[in-house]
């Protein structure tokens, strides 16, 4: 499977209503989740659907950046029907909500491989991100990140909270453990780091940030975000600063130097694992900068 790209936000935009989802496109997120699930009311499920459709064919003619869909699920898993009508040139992801199994997973990669098909794209161009929104799930997450396609687990804060029956915020203790969790299953699946879920408040800049923060400092990166005003904190969260660019470019300068092999440098030791981590810290920066 190809390296996930290095998203930093992913801006939900509601599937039924065109403007929106239009001035989402615009508004400067590293990716837009056009939305068929909790942002669409029943009666506008299948317009809904069509106006999606449309959406991508545009953005996909014009060249557009990450463009995913969140689709619904059905009584037996994700909804395919969603997901035949969506999967069309210009769409780069598929989030998928409540996940349960890890057998849903395949079944929605198996209909992938032949809905690109039909489409004339090439294989492999829809990847998946799935939300853990139960303790079920989270328990799982080690066989849901090892199944086909699977880019990042997605976490689902509210959701998950709910399902424990435990009182607090999105990123207060009670999610602390599934969050180490998805951390651990991601990095042994050798997929990219989970995602953070959103921040309700959209004038709480401060606990955005926080929020953010937190989320980094445990593993993830990148965060779900409901509003473009809540773009620029998080972009500036998960993107290294210019001091950590420079202490990783000159850890790399360094290895030029002396080899891969361990070595001191200024009284650090520089070793295999600080390598990777000024290598990773580099090629996110060259990519999230085009």
């Amino acid at each position: 499977m190809p390296e996930p790209p290095p998203i930093r936000s992913y801006l939900y935009a509601p599937g039924s209503n065109p403007r929106v989802m239009e001035k989402a496109l615009g508004a400067g997120a590293d990716a837009v989740i056009l939305d068929l699930e909790d942002a669409v009311g029943p009666d506008d499920k299948l317009v809904a659907r069509d106006r999606v459709a449309a959406v991508i064919t545009g953005a996909g003619a014009a060249g557009g950046g990450e463009l995913h869909v969140r689709i619904n699920r059905a009584a037996d898993g994700p909804d395919l029907d969603d997901l035949a009508a969506v999967t069309t040139p210009g769409l780069t992801g598929i989030r998928l909500p409540k996940v349960e199994s890890a057998a849903e997973v395949r079944a929605v990669a198996g209909a992938l491989d032949t809905l690109e098909q039909a489409a004339g794209m090439a294989a492999g161009t829809v990847l998946l991100y799935l939300s853990i929104e139960t303790a079920a799930a989270a328990l799982a997450a080690a066989e849901l990140a090892a199944a086909p396609r699977v880019a990042r687990l997605v976490f689902g804060a509210t959701d998950f909270l709910a399902d424990i029956g435990a009182p607090g915020t999105a990123d207060g203790p009670a999610t602390v453990v599934a969050r180490g969790m998805l951390v651990l299953a991601s990095r042994a699946a050798g997929i990219g780091a989970p995602v953070d879920s959103v921040h309700t408040a959209l004038d709480d800049e401060e606990g955005l940030r926080r929020s953010a923060c937190s989320a980094r400092a445990l593993g993830f990166f990148g965060k779900s975000v409901i509003h473009p005003r809540q773009i620029a904190v998080v972009h500036q969260v998960f993107t290294p600063t210019s001091g950590e660019l420079a202490e990783a470019r000159r850890v790399l300068a360094h290895v030029e130097v002396h080899g891969d092999g361990a070595s001191v440098l200024d009284g650090q030791m520089i070793d295999a694992a600080v390598v990777a981590r000024a290598r990773r810290i580099v090629a996110m920066t060259e990519r999230t900068h085009g």
